[in-house]
C-alpha cells in the first residue's frame, strides 16, 4: 500500500485529500441524530464563526466543498447546522398514535396561543441543550426536554404556591432526597445543573417503581408517589384499568401529561400544525467554570462582559451576591465569554476576589465573637487569615470578607450607601420598601436587635438604585394556612404588610381565613 500511495498522481493525491477534509467535515454525529439525510433535510440558515465562515466541531473552518465519486466538486458552504428539535424529534419514545381526547384538548390550546409557544420556547433556549444532553446520556426519551415547559415554563425562577421552585420545581423535601441543599447563600433547586441531574435521577428511579410505565411515573413526578399508588391499588382492588387514563388523579395531575404530549405532537410535525420552531442549535450555550474559592459576583459580571439579567438567568441558585463561603461552586457562561474569568482565577490571588474589611484585634476578642459579629462563619476567618489555631493577638490586623448583600436584580453593580433620620409612622418594613432592600439587611447593617425604631435614630442604608426588575418579579397565588397573618406572611416574603393589603384590596386589620387566597409580588432571588 505504501508503495502504490507514493506512486499516485498529483490529481489523485488532491482527490483523496479533498474526500477525506469533506468527510471529517461532515461526519461528527451527536447521540440520537438519525444521520446525514435528516441533517440536510432541516430548513434553517447556518451557524457563522466570528469572521462569516462555518465551524467544525473543533471551531476550526470547515470545508467549502467535498468531490462527488466522479471528482466534481460539491458544494456545502449551505450545509444547515444541527437543529436539535430534530434531535429531540429523533428520541420520542412516549408519545401514543392516536391521542386521547385530552391531548387534543391541549394542543388545541397551544394553537390557539401562539404566542405562549414563542415565550416558552425563548425561554428554553439557554438550558434545553443540556436538559436534553442529560436526558440522552441516561437513555430517557428526549419528550422530557419539554417537560420543564409544563413545570415552570423553562423558568429558573419559577416559585409556586407548594414552594416548589426552579425550571424542575422541586418541592423541599424531595429536593433535600436527592443532594439539592439550600442555605443563606445557595440554593440547589434553582442550579441549572444540578437540578437538572437530579431530575433525571428522579425520573429514572420513578419509571423504574412503575414498572416502565412513563405516564405513571410523569404523573407521580407531578403528584407524589404515594397518590398514584394508592389510586392504582383503588382501581385494582375494583377490578379496573391501572393505567393513566383511568385511575383517578388531581385535576393538575390529568392535565400535566396531556400537557406534555401535546407539546411533543406538535414539536414531531410543526409543519403539519402550522407553526414555526425558533431556531435552536444542537450544541452547548453555556460553559461551566469551577470556582474554588469564594468570588464576587459582581466582579464576575464585570470582567467577563455579560450582562446582568443574562448573568442571572444562568445562575439563578446564588441567593447573595458572592458565591458560598467553602465549597467547590460552578458559574455558568454564555460560550466564549468565559476566557476572562479562566485567567483571574489563574492568575491572581483568591484573596482578591471578594471585598473585605480590616478589623484591629483588641482586648478581650474572641475569633468565635468577630466571626459572629461579621455574620461569617469561623472556620472562613481561619483560612481567609491563615490561621493554624483560634488564638489572636491585640494589634494584629484581620481580612473580614464581605458577606454579600442579598442578591439584587440583575446583580446590579449600583449599589449605594444613605444615611436616614426616622420619621414619625416609620418601621423598618416602610424604610426596606423605600430602598428597596429587605428588613434582614438593614437591620444587620445598623446590628438592630429588635424592630423598635426611634424617632431621630439614624440609620445606615446599603441599597441598589434600582428596584427589582420585571425579570425578576413573580406573581405568587398564597394560600393562607391556619396562624397565618399579613405580619408573618411579609416577613416570610420579605415583603410590606401595606403592599400585601393593597394588591389584595384588603385592610391591614383584616383576619386572614384558611384557604383564602392572596396574590403577592415577590423577588425570586431573595425567597
Amino acid at each position: 500500500m505504501q508503495s502504490e500511495h507514493k506512486s499516485s498522481s498529483p490529481f489523485l493525491n488532491l482527490m483523496l485529500f479533498s474526500l477525506l477534509l469533506g468527510g471529517c467535515a461532515l461526519a461528527p454525529m451527536e447521540p440520537g441524530d438519525q444521520g446525514l439525510d435528516s441533517q440536510l433535510a432541516v430548513e434553517t440558515e447556518a451557524g457563522l464563526g466570528a469572521e462569516g465562515a462555518l465551524l467544525d466541531a473543533d471551531g476550526l473552518p470547515e470545508a467549502d466543498g467535498s468531490l462527488e465519486a466522479d471528482g466534481s466538486l460539491v458544494s456545502t458552504s449551505n450545509l444547515p447546522e444541527p437543529d436539535l428539535w430534530q434531535r429531540i424529534r429523533s428520541g420520542h419514545n412516549l408519545t401514543p398514535e392516536v391521542l386521547p381526547a385530552s391531548v387534543l384538548k391541549q394542543r388545541d390550546w397551544y394553537l390557539r396561543n401562539p404566542s405562549y409557544l414563542a415565550t416558552v420556547f425563548a425561554r428554553a433556549e439557554p438550558f434545553i441543550f443540556y436538559v436534553t444532553e442529560e436526558l440522552d446520556r441516561a437513555g430517557l426519551p428526549l419528550e422530557l426536554a419539554l417537560l420543564p415547559i409544563v413545570e415552570s415554563t423553562y423558568d429558573p425562577l419559577a416559585y409556586s404556591h407548594s414552594h416548589a421552585v426552579g425550571l424542575w420545581q422541586f418541592i423541599p423535601s424531595t429536593a433535600k432526597s436527592f443532594g439539592l441543599r439550600r442555605d443563606r447563600w445557595y440554593d440547589g433547586r434553582r442550579d441549572v445543573i444540578y437540578s437538572t441531574q437530579a431530575a433525571v435521577k428522579y425520573l429514572t428511579y420513578l419509571h423504574r417503581r412503575f414498572d416502565s410505565d412513563w405516564l405513571l411515573a410523569l404523573a407521580a413526578y407531578n403528584s407524589g408517589e404515594g397518590n398514584v399508588r394508592k389510586s392504582i391499588k383503588r382501581n385494582r382492588k375494583l377490578g379496573k384499568k391501572a393505567d393513566f387514563w383511568s385511575i383517578k388523579l388531581p385535576r393538575e395531575t390529568r392535565n400535566y401529561v396531556p400537557q406534555l404530549l401535546a407539546l411533543a405532537t406538535l414539536v414531531e410535525d410543526p409543519e403539519k400544525y402550522g407553526i414555526k420552531l425558533p431556531f435552536i442549535a444542537d450544541k452547548a450555550y453555556f460553559e461551566v467554570v469551577e470556582i474554588e474559592s469564594q468570588i464576587d459576583l459582581n466582579k464576575v459580571i464585570e470582567i467577563t462582559g455579560v450582562e446582568g439579567t443574562a448573568f442571572t438567568k444562568l445562575n439563578p441558585a446564588y441567593r447573595r451576591s458572592i458565591t458560598p463561603p467553602q465549597g467547590k461552586h460552578n458559574l455558568l457562561l454564555p460560550v466564549g465569554s468565559a476566557e476572562p474569568l479562566r485567567q483571574l482565577l489563574a492568575t491572581t490571588d483568591p484573596k482578591t476576589w471578594v471585598p473585605h474589611t480590616e478589623y484591629l484585634v483588641v482586648n478581650g476578642d474572641t475569633l468565635s465573637q468577630i466571626a459572629q459579629r461579621f455574620r461569617v462563619p469561623t472556620q472562613w476567618l481561619k483560612s481567609r487569615n491563615n490561621l493554624r489555631s483560634d488564638r489572636l493577638r491585640i494589634g494584629q490586623v484581620l481580612l473580614i470578607p464581605h458577606s454579600g448583600e442579598s442578591a439584587t436584580a440583575g446583580r446590579s453593580k449600583l449599589a449605594q450607601t444613605a444615611l436616614y433620620s426616622v420619621k414619625r409612622g416609620d418601621s423598618l418594613s416602610s424604610i426596606a420598601a423605600q430602598y428597596k432592600t429587605s428588613v434582614g439587611d438593614l437591620k444587620r447593617a445598623n446590628k438592630l436587635s429588635t424592630d423598635r425604631l426611634q424617632i431621630g435614630q439614624k440609620l445606615t442604608i446599603k441599597h441598589s438604585s434600582v428596584g427589582p426588575t420585571p425579570e425578576n418579579l413573580r406573581r405568587l397565588s398564597y394560600r393562607v394556612r391556619r396562624g397565618d397573618s399579613l405580619y408573618l406572611i411579609a416577613e416570610k416574603f420579605d415583603l410590606t404588610i401595606r403592599d400585601i393589603t393593597r394588591w389584595n384590596k384588603i385592610s391591614r386589620n383584616e383576619f386572614l381565613q384558611p384557604g383564602q387566597r392572596l396574590t403577592l409580588f415577590i423577588n425570586a432571588l431573595r425567597i
